[in-house]
């Protein structure tokens, strides 16, 4: 006599059909909050050598604090949705962060690496806008993964925003 009930999961199987993508989702989140706090050029370190140096000087190039703020925010929000009753906050501001970051990314570098915050004056390496943001991120490797990990993690949490109810 079978014993077995066959209306659960069994280990291994899908419970639903988003939730392999929920685990692909929140790997992406580590991975692009990961970025941006380890960031070698603007994340942790950066931010507290200029807190230890000037803060005055984030007027000038506030990516350190952004990058360090941010990216906390999303290892936040990742472990708040763990058990929240409506998920689609959460994937709401998780898709709004990784735009940000990729509509950042690409207005640093088409006006002159931040040539619109007080102080800078635009530096475009005697390139054209869209040569600039091309030659960062062909000359950046980590930068154009970076790029690709937020890209994927739109889409992803796009999808799982849709999906869920």
């Amino acid at each position: 006599m079978d014993t077995t009930d066959s209306s659960e999961p069994t280990w291994g199987e899908e419970q639903s059909p988003t939730r392999g993508l929920s685990y692909i989702g929140a790997a992406l989140t580590v991975i692009v909050a990961g970025n941006h706090i380890l960031s070698p050029d603007h994340g942790l370190f950066k931010l507290f050598a200029i807190l230890s140096a000037d803060p005055g000087l984030l007027v000038f190039d506030p990516r350190p604090a952004a990058f360090v703020l941010s990216g906390v925010a999303l290892l936040v929000g990742l472990s708040l949705s763990r058990n929240a009753p409506n998920i689609r906050p959460y994937y709401f501001a998780g898709i709004l962060l990784a735009v940000t970051y990729i509509v950042g990314y690409f207005a640093w570098h088409f006006t002159g690496h931040g040539g619109f915050l007080p102080g800078r004056e635009p530096l475009l390496h005697g390139l054209s806008p869209l040569e600039n943001v091309i030659a960062h991120l062909t000359g950046d490797v980590f930068a154009a993964l970076s790029k690709i990990t937020e890209v994927a993690l739109v889409v992803i949490l796009g999808i799982l925003y849709v999906n869920s109810k």
